[in-house]
């Protein structure tokens, strides 16, 4: 792990105390006195407008987990809680496992997985609606490429009853995975996944959603979204969100020359807007790189004042690298465009704003392959 760590360096004073250098003892105490109140306002600005939440080191969140560790979600809570979701191998089985944080520093312990069946739970994405109840996505593969999307609900966030696991989809022979939840403003829940298997002889990936409505206790059968999928290149990689009267998607799309999106030599970042989430604004391109340059992973986040932007892994200078972009300048890439030099490259970034103004937790995958881990920093921006 390389821990790029935020230091605060405080002036060094030369020679020894004041009185050792012939100043007077009232001179002293003035200056004694003057050192307190710097104290206490650098004390004060560190606290963020009395934030619990500070900027930290890189940490290992995944810790006492020799296997696998991918697929972050994270979420601030309506009461300024964090809680980060992720797939681990480390009990012989791929499952999901949640903790979550008040302050920062303190973590939940990570109990058992808050999923449990003997096939591969992957992906999980985790939400909060207006009236405080916590939902869970993720996707179930039984076999490479074969599998369905499942949901949850949670009161608390950490407290998943595995008998109320609902399974979303249910055709026979599909490959549903990477699943992204939100929520439209009538309270229909929507969950964007991706499928190639869904379409006969298809060539690509799409992007589908399936719908919960607030009266309804069952999914409906999931549709593609209107407009979105290209017939000739993959899209996916989806991950929606409702940023203010609308909701925002973001997509990874890329020509055929591989299927899987981390595999393809070129990739490229595209957006479209709604206002239920079935009906979409005409797709748009976002980034425009010329050449070989790979686009990942793409996600939103808002700041504390409700201020959205894109972050995601490039490789637009060479070597992966953060970036993000304020989402009001999607479409006037790269415009606003800057490097999160504080995070490291690794992959699957995930950031959320704390309740302390200015301090954001960012968490990512990193690691060899068949050992990654979990990491996670909080940053000052």
């Amino acid at each position: 792990m390389i821990a790029l760590g935020i230091r605060h360096p405080r002036s060094a004073r030369a020679g020894g105390p004041p009185w050792e250098r012939g100043a007077s003892f009232l001179t002293w105490l003035f200056l004694l006195f003057l050192g307190a109140l710097a104290a206490c306002g650098d004390g004060a600005a560190q606290s963020h407008g009395g934030g619990a939440f500070q900027p930290t080191d890189a940490l290992l969140l995944s810790t006492n987990s020799p296997t696998k560790d991918e697929d972050p979600s994270v979420l601030r809570a309506r009461d300024g809680t964090l809680f980060v979701a992720w797939f681990s191998d480390r009990g012989g089985n791929s499952d999901i496992y949640i903790t979550s944080t008040s302050n920062g520093r303190d973590w939940s312990p990570l109990g058992p997985p808050v999923t449990a069946s003997s096939a591969g739970d992957f992906y999980p994405t985790l939400f909060q609606d207006e009236q405080g109840t916590f939902h869970l996505t993720w996707f179930r593969w039984t076999a490479p490429f074969l599998g369905h999307i499942w949901y949850n609900t949670s009161t608390d966030g950490l407290t998943w009853n595995p008998a109320s696991e609902v399974q979303v989809t249910t055709d026979a022979g599909v490959d549903d995975w990477v699943p992204s939840i939100t929520q439209a403003a009538d309270g229909t829940l929507l969950i964007y996944f991706v499928s190639r298997l869904r379409r006969a002889l298809s060539p690509t990936n799409d992007i589908y959603v399936a719908t919960k409505r607030p009266a309804q206790t069952t999914w409906d059968p999931p549709v593609p979204v209107a407009g979105i999928n290209s017939a000739t290149e993959h899209d996916h990689l989806p991950f929606a969100a409702r940023t203010g009267a609308t909701i925002t998607l973001v997509w990874d799309r890329y020509d055929t020359t591989k299927v899987i999106p981390w595999e393809n030599p070129k990739s490229d970042l595209w957006y479209a807007t709604s206002s239920n989430g079935l009906s979409w604004s005409p797709p748009a391109k976002i980034t425009n790189d010329v050449g070989n340059v790979v686009h990942l992973y793409p996600g939103l986040f808002p700041s504390l004042t409700g201020e959205w932007s894109l972050v995601w892994l490039s490789t637009k200078l060479g070597p992966p690298l953060v970036f993000e972009l304020p989402l009001a300048n999607a479409g006037m890439y790269p415009l606003g465009l800057t490097q999160n030099t504080l995070l490291p490259a690794g992959y699957s970034h995930r950031i959320a704003a704390t309740s302390s103004p200015g301090v954001y937790l960012g968490v990512w995958v990193q690691g060899p392959d068949g050992a990654q881990d979990i990491y996670y920093r909080f940053f000052e921006k």
